[in-house]
């Protein structure tokens, strides 16, 4: 008998101990609970299968194993349920056959009454016509979950107790005592609301106007960020230096004003003479400005006089000048040079065509020839009018 409790005592032994290291054992591993551990067998883990990912707001009562539907179909199962850049995502093992579009939904639903959950995929009211495939991620923006019992039974509770249903009457009285008695000031109120409605209608573009210029002064003044920086970094300095110079600066003001004090004696009875000057140069200064686009060019062969300033470097050269002459010595020539205006005035013309050359081919006679600047299409020259 004592040999018989001595084996049943070291049974017991071990049998704690075996225990203890496996409850230790899943411990460590991070144990969650049965409902954690996969199942095989379920829709989605045969052979074949593919992983979707769905990322969800909040997983309710969602486990792993929980199935997947698609028109109250099951067609998978939730596989885990992991945290991912603070995001809960589900891992979906699903059938291969699945056509779903690419911007499927997703929503947490009740399977019943007790508790149990399921997620539901649905093609959104405008399909993608890309397919769901393997390793794609329902994201966030289309997942959410239809409400819980628990949410339901909360509302009803809310609705038969009252809830905020009697702050209506107290909200109703204190709007009546608000308003009653007060009309004529309402009314006013809304016909000036409606002005003022009005006036801002028509003031729409200015308005827009308005805000596109902000937008852009917004835009420049950021792009120059740097700038605004090194402003402000060196503006108090020299706020400073002028708060510590404002004596100097008062004390030159002051002299300013005994300078002018004692001018204007001086300058007032001679002011009309100024006065005079100025309106008689205004004609010569606006003969000036209209020859302005003319005097550039005049200055480049008034300064090299007689030669032309782009040709200076080709005729000087050294200690020497290279020059080029034209002399004319015919009788038509001569007689318009040197008797024009005298008695005698066409003598050289006459002998030099009586000695058979063309007159077409001579230089017009001066005494014949309109004066140039009357001519049609000749030089034009206008004359002062002081009008700028």
């Amino acid at each position: 008998m004592r040999v018989v409790r001595r084996l049943n005592l070291r049974r017991n032994v071990f049998r704690c101990m075996a225990g203890l290291l496996v409850a230790t054992v899943l411990m460590s591993c991070g144990w969650r609970g049965i409902a954690n551990v996969a199942v095989p067998g379920g829709p989605g883990t045969g052979p074949g299968a593919i992983t979707i990912y769905v990322q969800m707001p909040d997983t309710l009562a969602l486990n792993v194993n929980s199935l997947v539907r698609v028109a109250d179909v099951a067609v998978g199962t939730v596989r885990s349920i992991d945290m991912k850049n603070w995001v809960a995502t589900l891992t979906l093992g699903m059938k291969p056959d699945i056509k779903l579009p690419a911007n499927a939904t997703a929503k947490i639903g009740q399977t019943s009454l007790l508790g149990s959950q399921h997620l539901e995929l649905a093609a959104p009211a405008d399909p993608s016509p890309r397919l769901l495939r393997n390793g794609d991620t329902i994201p966030l923006k289309n997942s959410s979950a239809y409400p819980t019992t628990e949410r339901v039974l909360a509302s009803i509770a809310t609705i038969v107790l009252g809830g905020g249903i009697p702050n209506l009457e107290v909200i109703q009285d204190e709007v009546y005592n608000m308003l009653n008695g007060r009309g004529d000031q309402i009314r006013e109120f809304l016909n000036r609301l409606d002005t003022f409605a009005v006036e801002i209608n028509r003031q729409r573009d200015d308005l827009t106007r308005a805000i596109d210029s902000s937008d852009r002064l917004v835009t420049i003044v950021a792009n120059r960020n740097n700038t605004l920086d090194k402003v402000l970094t060196e503006f108090p300095p020299l706020i400073k230096h002028f708060a510590d110079t404002q004596d100097l600066f008062v004390d030159a003001v002051q002299a300013v004003g005994r300078i002018s004090s004692a001018v204007d004696p001086t300058l007032a009875p001679s002011r009309e003479n100024p006065h005079t000057n100025l309106r008689s140069l205004q004609r010569p200064l606006c003969e000036l400005s209209k020859a302005a686009p003319y005097l550039v060019g005049a200055l480049r062969l008034l300064l090299t006089v007689p030669f032309n300033i782009d040709t200076l470097p080709k005729i000087i050269r050294g200690d020497y000048i290279n020059l080029t002459g034209s002399l004319d010595l015919t009788l038509s020539t001569l007689d318009n040079g040197l008797l024009s205006g005298t008695g005698v005035s066409g003598m050289f013309r006459a002998l030099e065509q009586a000695w058979g050359r063309d007159p077409s081919t001579m230089l017009p006679d001066v005494r014949f020839t309109p004066n140039a600047h009357d001519a049609p299409n000749g030089p034009l020259v206008e004359r002062g009018t002081g009008i700028c």
